[in-house]
């Protein structure tokens, strides 16, 4: 996407705030340094968490007019009407930051989850250059096609979901190791592992095309963040 497209960049990280469930105190303390951008029905959560937005940016058909209302004309509203995407997908496609940490795109609806994790693999191929977090009430994942490091605490839940069929080449850290394994929707799959170490390697294979989640718990937040941006670029 060409940079004229962008509505908002920021040169570091940029919070989406949607209008699923998570846990406002993790809001709070993420937005204190960065740039907050609300996601259609996520002004309503924004406001009640006293956090205003750098810019609304959806279809409009969640947000409401007395949110809208209270602020006051201070804050640009980007009505994107087009039905045929998230409101999620809308505003991965027109901001620009090296990570997006995103609160209340995985709940209250599992739909709405399952389609969060679709725009995630699809922004793989159409945005790899930038990471992607989304944290809900009680998980925290992000998806990618490479090698992922992680600093988690031993025995913290470690989950992988294959997006389609990938190979590993090599794991460490965790209880139940995945080097040569193959995971995929319609076979095995890699949820509820554990760490086993004080440092976790996942690494697929060299050509691998197949994006994959790891899903941690919504507590291990910053250090996924931290995983994401240790391996950017």
């Amino acid at each position: 996407m060409d940079t004229a497209d962008h509505i908002y960049s920021s040169p570091d990280r940029l919070i989406l705030v949607g209008g699923g469930s998570f846990n406002k105190d993790d809001l709070i303390r993420n937005a204190r340094n960065a740039d907050v951008i609300a996601v259609d029905g996520g002004l309503h959560a924004c406001q009640e968490a006293g956090i205003t937005p750098c810019a609304v940016i959806g279809d409009m058909d969640s947000a409401g007019a007395a949110e809208i209302a209270a602020l006051g004309g201070a804050v640009p509203i980007h009505h994107i009407a087009e039905q045929d995407s998230t409101d999620l997908e809308k505003a991965m496609q027109h901001i620009n930051a090296p990570l997006c940490l995103g609160f209340g795109f995985l709940g209250r609806r599992f739909d709405h989850a399952l389609a969060s994790l679709t725009v995630l693999a699809r922004m793989t191929d159409a945005r790899p250059e930038m990471k992607i977090v989304l944290a809900g009430r009680h998980d925290a994942l992000t998806v990618t096609k490479q090698t992922i490091r992680t600093a988690l605490p031993v025995d913290t839940r470690y989950s992988v979901w294959p997006v389609g069929t990938v190979g590993f080449d090599k794991s460490d850290g965790l209880a139940w190791p995945l080097d040569d394994l193959t995971l995929s929707p319609h076979g095995q799959v890699g949820t509820s592992n554990r760490t086993a170490k004080p440092a976790q390697l996942l690494q697929p294979e060299t050509d691998n095309s197949t994006a994959f989640a790891v899903i941690v718990p919504v507590e291990c937040l910053g250090h996924l963040c931290d995983a994401v941006m240790s391996g950017a670029g």
